[in-house]
């Protein structure tokens, strides 16, 4: 069977199982079984797939994802988040679009502390929302700017989709932490800049009022609450950067940090702890899961040869190397306005990287570009899962339809960056060069 006959016949099936209802995850695992039997060598080459499936995440940097998780969860489940949102907005006095303006920072450093941008969304729109309304602030806005913050934990690391992403790629999890840094700060600098113009210009989108005043000494007084979560972010990001921990162990330290932490402000309850552990499990569960799937469906693309096939005519085409990545990511943009940001890297990762590799490109900044990608498809009408959460938080006059229209100029923002990181890999390779 020719290569792309064997492509034609993985899709037509997946998207066959996916019509059903099934989740995508479970339709790959159904389609590499039939595959491997009926193309590759029967019950043999089973065997073989399973084993290295499980050799891929059987792997000791993987722990280092229930602990990064686990790291937020904590911090999200013991209200530690909501205390740095109240003390960061002591910082901000009355500059235009002050409270979109706290949503960005906010969004930023809750980032690099929670795996789940669903839930820094939920988060933020939760106590911002009904401050936004409360004081007339543009409908659009307000949710727009809410559900792109909370799509920043994508890139500000320690983020729990770049170290799947990682995995499924084969590639240096410690690499695909420190170099998302720069895009995510460029992404959450682009924000900022975009909100406070456009106050500036139209104030009537986010009408200045009246803050309470505080002196330096109560400023100050606010940055318990602050200084502790940086300095766990900090030691964590710095450990990994200076060599002196893996990635696990500096998720381990940050996973334990968050644990002190919890305490030491009196919010470590049981409850809290049950709730941080059940979330750990399921997120864990399923990004393992999505790992081993996406090692099977390589393993098909590699043994029928279409990995091979599609690498060859992709490098032997009359056209820039750039023109192929940029359909790429073309390809990714809308995916990512359909499916979730997983089943995007279990379809398009063990297609993309070997002709990405075979063209020359670095895949760590590849990487990086389509984590950014990614991070956008959480924000894209009409499927976006941020779009969503943000709706389930809002009050009822705020329709879908607000949000949709509240969330395009913060697409096209994000479309900027992703732009940017693809012109000067460098924002993604720098600080991982660093580290080698």
């Amino acid at each position: 069977m020719e290569w792309w006959q064997v492509l034609l016949l993985m899709f037509v099936g997946l998207g066959a199982l996916m019509a059903t209802g099934m989740p995508i995850a479970i339709a790959f695992g159904i389609l590499n079984v039939a595959l491997l039997y009926f193309l590759v060598g029967g019950v043999g080459a089973l065997q073989a797939v399973a084993l290295s499936s499980y050799g891929s995440i059987a792997t000791f940097a993987f722990t280092a994802l229930p602990m990064f998780i686990l790291m937020g969860e904590v911090i999200l489940h013991s209200g530690l988040a909501n205390l740095a949102i109240t003390a960061i907005g002591k910082w901000l006095g009355r500059m235009p679009g002050r409270l979109a303006v706290l949503g960005v920072v906010a969004g930023t450093a809750f980032g690099a502390a929670s795996g789940s941008s669903m839930a820094t969304a939920a988060t933020l729109g939760t106590v911002l929302i009904p401050e936004m309304r409360r004081h007339g602030y543009d409908k659009g806005l307000s949710v727009g700017c809410l559900a792109t913050c909370g799509a920043l934990d994508v890139l500000i690391p320690p983020s729990a989709l770049a170290v799947i992403l990682g995995g499924i790629a084969r590639l240096s999890v410690g690499d695909m932490l420190i170099g998302s840094i720069f895009p995510g700060l460029l992404l959450a600098g682009l924000l900022f800049g975009y909100i406070v113009v456009l106050c500036t210009l139209k104030p009537h989108l986010a009408p200045v009022y009246e803050v309470e005043k505080f002196t330096w000494g109560e400023r100050l007084a606010s940055l318990v609450h602050i200084f502790p979560l940086l300095v766990l972010i900090l030691l964590v990001l710095g450990t990994m950067f200076a060599g002196v921990a893996t990635p696990t162990e500096a998720a381990s330290l940050g996973a334990l940090g968050a644990f002190l932490l919890a305490a030491g402000y009196g919010r470590l309850t049981l409850n809290v702890i049950k709730k941080s552990l059940e979330g750990t499990v399921v997120v864990t569960g399923l990004a393992l899961l999505i790992i081993t799937s996406a090692t099977a469906f390589s393993q098909v693309l590699a043994h029928t040869g279409a990995a091979a096939g599609l690498s060859k005519f992709a490098t032997g085409l009359a056209v820039s190397p750039w023109v192929v990545l940029i359909g790429m990511q073309i390809v990714i943009l809308i995916l990512g306005c359909f499916i979730e940001p997983v089943s995007i890297m279990l379809i398009t990762i063990p297609i993309f990287f070997p002709v990405v590799q075979a063209m020359g490109f670095d895949l760590i900044w590849f990487a990086i570009v389509t984590l950014v990608n990614i991070e956008l498809g959480l924000i894209t009408p009409p499927f976006g899962l941020d779009l969503f959460v943000i709706k389930g938080v809002s009050p009822p006059d705020i329709t879908m339809g607000d949000i949709y229209r509240g969330v395009l100029p913060f697409v096209v923002i994000n479309i900027v960056a992703l732009a940017i990181v693809m012109v000067f890999p460098p924002l993604a390779t720098w600080l991982p060069s660093l580290m080698h």
